[in-house]
C-alpha cells in the first residue's frame, strides 16, 4: 500500500501549477514574440520621410509593387521640377519655358495684369511629371490619338520646368510655393502672402483687382487652404484659417469663390444646419475660433451664396460664394453621376462661364487640390482621376482662351511634387519570361517586364473608392481583405491584411511607449 502524505500532495499540486503556468507563459510569450517580429517588420516602412498615419498606405504599396510596378519614395513633398505648359501671348510665354524658378511665374503673371491680358491660371497642387503622364500613358495604351490638353498647351505653346524651392531650402510647401506662384517673391515655409520677415506681398491678383479686373479663385481644397490662400491673404502660418477667412470675407477682393472648406464661415461651436437648411445641403460643424457668421459679411456685400450644384447652375449672379463641404470636396475617385457636390471641373466650368460675360478682363486661379492629398497617400488610382480631373479643366480653360488669343495667357503647373512617384520595370525569374518566335524567324527572349500596357490599364480601372477611405471603413482585417478586393481590385492574403489592419490601427501604441 502506497502512503502520499500531505506534503507530497502540495508539491505534486504545486508542481502541476507550476507547469501550467510555463505553458500559459510560454504562449503568452510567443504570441508577444510574434507581434514583436510583426511591430519589428513594420520598422522597415517607418521614416521621418512618411506621416505616420501613412504606415499603412506605405506598407501596402510595398506589398503591391511587386505586382503593379508602381513605387512611392515617399508620402512627403519632394523637390523634383513640375511641369510647366502655357498659351498665349509670346511676351509672357517665352518667359515661362526652359527650366524657371516658381516666383518668376509670378513675376509674369503680375507682368500679364498690368499690360490688361485675361489669366487662367490652373494648378496642379503636388503634381508631378509622373503624376501629370498617367493619363498621357493611359491614351497610348488605349491607342487613343487624342492628345490631353497637358500635351495640346506645350506642343502649342511653351513647355518647361519649374523649381520650387522656398526662400531658405530645396523642398517647398504649398504655403510658401503658392505665395512664390502668386506674388512673384520667395518666402519660408507654411508663410501665405507674407515675405520671410513677415511684411505683406503684393499678389497677382491683387494687382489685377487694383487694376479693375474680375477676380475668381476655384478650388477642391477647403478655400483657405494654403495655395487659394496665398492669392488673397497675409499670415504667417498658415494653420491661422480663421483669421484668413476672415480676411477673405472683408478684402471684398475675389468676385468669384468657388471650393470647399465652408466650416470656416459659420460661428464657432456650430452647425451649419443652424444658420442654412435647404435640400440637398452639407452637414458639418464650425471650424472656426470665434463667433463670427462670415456668410452674412458675403451677403451684405451683394455675394450670392450657393451650396449645392443645382443652386451653382441656377446662379446668374457675378459675385458668387459657393462652398460646398465643411472640408475639402470629394476625392475625384469616388464621384458618381447625378451626385449633389460638385467636381472641381464642374466649378471650373462656371468660372470660365461667368469670367467670359465680364466687360472687364479676368484673372482666375484654379487649384487641383485632390492630386497632392492623395499622393501624400501613395494612392495611384486616385491621383489618376484627379488628374484626369485637373485634364477637363484644361479643355474649358482652353475653350475660353480660343476665344480671345490675343489677350488671354492661359498657364498650368504644379506649386510642388508630392510622393515620389514612379513606375519602374522588373527583372523576373528566367522560367516566368518570355520567349517566342518572331516573323523574321528569331527567338524573342525577355526577364524584363515594362508593365505591359493591359496590366496598367486594369490597375488604373479597378478602383473606386480611395484608400484612405477603404482603410478607414474597413473594422477588422477580413473587411479590409474584402473592401480592398471589392473596391480595388487589390488581393492580399489573410497575413497581408492583418499586417495592414495592424499597421492602421494597433501600431500607435508603440509609438506611445
Amino acid at each position: 500500500m502506497i502512503h502520499i502524505n500531505k506534503k507530497q500532495i502540495i508539491y505534486f499540486f504545486t508542481g502541476c501549477m507550476a507547469i501550467f503556468f510555463m505553458a500559459c507563459n510560454s504562449k503568452i510569450e510567443k504570441e508577444q514574440e510574434q507581434e514583436q517580429e510583426l511591430h519589428n517588420s513594420l520598422i522597415g516602412y517607418e521614416s521621418k520621410y512618411w506621416y505616420k498615419r501613412s504606415l499603412a498606405h506605405v506598407l501596402l504599396n510595398r506589398m503591391e509593387s511587386e505586382k503593379n510596378q508602381v513605387l512611392w519614395g515617399t508620402t512627403y513633398h519632394t523637390a523634383a521640377p513640375v511641369p510647366l505648359g502655357s498659351v498665349g501671348p509670346a511676351k509672357y510665354t517665352r518667359k515661362l519655358q526652359g527650366i524657371i524658378q516658381n516666383d518668376s511665374l509670378g513675376r509674369v503673371l503680375k507682368s500679364a495684369v498690368s499690360d490688361g491680358i485675361n489669366v487662367v491660371l490652373v494648378i496642379g497642387d503636388g503634381m508631378g511629371n509622373m503624376h501629370m503622364a498617367l493619363p498621357i500613358y493611359k491614351r497610348y495604351a488605349e491607342n487613343n490619338k487624342k492628345q490631353t490638353y497637358f500635351e495640346k498647351i506645350m506642343s502649342e505653346g511653351s513647355c518647361g520646368y519649374m523649381h520650387t524651392g522656398t526662400a531658405r531650402g530645396v523642398v517647398t510647401g504649398s504655403a510658401a510655393s503658392g505665395t512664390a506662384i502668386a506674388s512673384g517673391t520667395k518666402t519660408m515655409m507654411n508663410m501665405v502672402g507674407v515675405d520671410p520677415n513677415g511684411n505683406p506681398l503684393l499678389s497677382a491678383l491683387d494687382c489685377a483687382k487694383q487694376s479693375g479686373y474680375y477676380t475668381a479663385v476655384v478650388s477642391d481644397a477647403g478655400i483657405t487652404d494654403a495655395t487659394p490662400a496665398a492669392f488673397y491673404a497675409h499670415s504667417v502660418n498658415r494653420d491661422l484659417e480663421s483669421d484668413i477667412a476672415l480676411q477673405l470675407a472683408q478684402s471684398n477682393k475675389v468676385d468669384l469663390i468657388l471650393g470647399g472648406g465652408a466650416g470656416q464661415f459659420i460661428p464657432q461651436n456650430s452647425s451649419f444646419s443652424d444658420y442654412y437648411t435647404g435640400t440637398d445641403y452639407p452637414e458639418f460643424t464650425s471650424s472656426r475660433n470665434d463667433n463670427l457668421n462670415l456668410f452674412k459679411i458675403f451677403e451684405e456685400q451683394g455675394y450670392q451664396l450657393c451650396f449645392t450644384v443645382q443652386e451653382l447652375k441656377n446662379c446668374s449672379a457675378n459675385r458668387i460664394v459657393g462652398l460646398f463641404d465643411g472640408g475639402g470636396l470629394k476625392p475625384a475617385v469616388e464621384y458618381r453621376a447625378n451626385q449633389t457636390f460638385p467636381t472641381i471641373s464642374q466649378l471650373a466650368d462656371k468660372a470660365m462661364k461667368v469670367t467670359s460675360r465680364q466687360k472687364q478682363p479676368s484673372f482666375t486661379m484654379i487649384e487641383c487640390a485632390r492630386i497632392d492629398w492623395e499622393a501624400h497617400d501613395n494612392d495611384m488610382v486616385s491621383v489618376y482621376k484627379a488628374v484626369e480631373e485637373m485634364n477637363n479643366i484644361l479643355e474649358v480653360a482652353y475653350a475660353r482662351y480660343h476665344k480671345d488669343p490675343k489677350h488671354t495667357l492661359l498657364i498650368f503647373t504644379a506649386d510642388h511634387e508630392t510622393g515620389g512617384l514612379e513606375i519602374a520595370y522588373k527583372d523576373v525569374e528566367k522560367d516566368q519570361g518570355e520567349s517566342f518566335q518572331l516573323p523574321s524567324g528569331d527567338t524573342y527572349t525577355n526577364h524584363t517586364y515594362p508593365l505591359f500596357y493591359e496590366q496598367f490599364l486594369k490597375e488604373l480601372e479597378g478602383q473606386d473608392k480611395t484608400i484612405s477611405s477603404i482603410l478607414s471603413i474597413s473594422e477588422n482585417a477580413a473587411e479590409l481583405q474584402n473592401n480592398l478586393l471589392k473596391h480595388a481590385g487589390i488581393k492580399l492574403n489573410t497575413e497581408e491584411a492583418e499586417m495592414l489592419f495592424y499597421a492602421k490601427h494597433d501600431y500607435k501604441k508603440y509609438k506611445l511607449e
